[in-house]
């Protein structure tokens, strides 16, 4: 079958063109840790770096802050245990900033009243980073005042039982909250964490930025829910800053997870990324792809994985090929928004597969439009009619096929003719896949 369609679908940076073998190895006695349940070599394997988003009241994103992720250590831990993680976040903010966090938003990073005493915070700051550390003192506070005369910009925590930060309030630019507590009138900028009600956020001033599950979907904590393993939640959290359409972001997700960044250079060098010339790099791929495509590079590595099996790859070329066909119906006359929509909307219909995770914590987590909300959620939406059109050329169902040409208004020939295109278009990235 040949198109007659003079701009047949192709992949153009992942879419249409829209303008553990080893044994685990016991570590606690090296840290001289007594008395406790050993940490292991896989749980330190479980652990992540990743970044959470901040929102203001209009849930626009506007800053993120640094988080590891995974089997972290709890709060009544030993404090070796602790100090490891705060380690671990530490040695991945040095390779961000030794890379130069660019044009970036602004990155928050919690650390130790300790770590404030330390010569370490000084070589680590950057005009973008905002620094997040309880005061429970005043040597703590005295500290933090000439840190921040020295250039560095805190956040204090406010803690209504310890007046330190209270009554300090004017002098600091920031204050990190939390949502259960009464809000405050102070000149700072207020950082709301646990934030998991519309009603909730609606105490507080406009002007605030917000972090929790009403904007994050992690409604049961700040960590996807433990059912996830590493993979999965490494994946999703990809998903979601690829879709958030921040090219540095990318950028710095890849150097504090280097293992994934092998299978997003293999595709960005297929015909999935529709590079004129091969990228060298992570980094050298993101600048050639630019955001748009960048982000749907990423998207589709988030739906394989970095090591993908037979599923993901069945997953994600599907997602692939739903994609094109529906941003090219949408350029046929389709009655999706725009083209752009209607290839998110498609890609993201086979998420909740290929990372197994409700519905539901998909749409929050990566903060989706309304309308893709809606098509995803099975509404009656024009994107969801165009993926039920998807799925009809799927299944090969010829009387649904003939029955949503007729409401799309679409010759049944067009309509099969883009899903073969998009079919052998999608079926390319498979190779970069293996």
């Amino acid at each position: 079958m040949t198109s007659n369609d003079p701009q047949p679908s192709r992949i153009i940076g992942g879419g249409v063109s829209t303008g553990e073998n080893e044994q685990p190895t016991v570590v606690t006695q090296m840290l001289g840790i007594a008395n406790t349940a050993p940490v292991r070599e896989e749980t330190l394997r479980a652990r992540f770096l990743s970044f959470d988003p901040l929102f203001d009241a209009a849930s626009q994103l506007v800053a993120n802050q640094l988080v590891l992720r995974g089997r972290t250590a709890k709060p009544d831990s030993p404090p070796e245990l602790r100090r490891m993680d705060e380690d671990m976040l530490l040695t991945g903010l040095f390779s961000l900033v030794q890379g130069g966090l660019g044009k970036e938003l602004p990155l928050l990073v919690q650390i130790s009243s300790d770590f404030l005493f330390s010569d370490l915070l000084l070589q680590l700051n950057d005009p973008k980073l905002i620094w997040v550390v309880a005061l429970d003192n005043e040597q703590h506070l005295a500290r933090a005042l000439a840190l921040q005369d020295a250039g560095l910009v805190l956040c204090p925590r406010l803690n209504r039982g310890n007046p330190v930060v209270l009554d300090s309030a004017p002098a600091w630019h920031y204050l990190a909250c939390h949502a259960d507590e009464k809000p405050i009138r102070a000149p700072a900028r207020l950082v709301v964490e646990g934030v998991r009600h519309s009603k909730v956020q609606a105490q507080w001033p406009d002007d605030a930025w917000f972090k929790g599950g009403f904007f994050s979907g992690d409604t049961a904590g700040e960590t996807p829910p433990a059912a996830l393993t590493r993979e999965q939640a490494l994946q999703l959290d990809l998903l979601a800053i690829a879709l958030r359409g921040s090219t540095d972001t990318l950028a710095h997700f890849f150097r504090l997870n280097p293992d994934m960044a092998p299978r997003l250079l293999a595709i960005a060098n297929s015909p999935a990324g529709g590079l004129s010339r091969p990228a060298e790099s992570v980094a050298h791929a993101l600048i050639m792809l630019g955001p748009q495509r960048a982000g749907r590079v990423a998207a589709l590595l988030a739906l394989a994985g970095s090591q993908p099996s037979d599923a993901s790859r069945q997953f994600t070329v599907a997602a692939l090929t739903r994609a094109l066909f529906m941003g090219k119906i949408t350029r046929l006359g389709g009655p999706a928004e725009n083209a752009a929509t209607a290839f998110e909307t498609g890609l993201l219909s086979i998420a909740p597969h290929a990372l197994g995770v409700p519905i539901e914590t998909l749409v929050r987590k990566l903060g989706l439009a309304p309308s893709s909300a809606r098509a995803l959620s099975a509404e009656p939406t024009p994107e969801g009619r165009i993926l039920k059109l998807a799925q009809a050329c799927e299944q090969n169902d010829s009387d649904a096929l003939a029955a949503y040409a007729q409401q799309l208004k679409i010759p049944l020939h067009q309509i099969s003719v883009a899903y073969l295109d998009a079919l052998i278009a999608a079926s390319a990235l498979d190779a970069a896949l293996h």
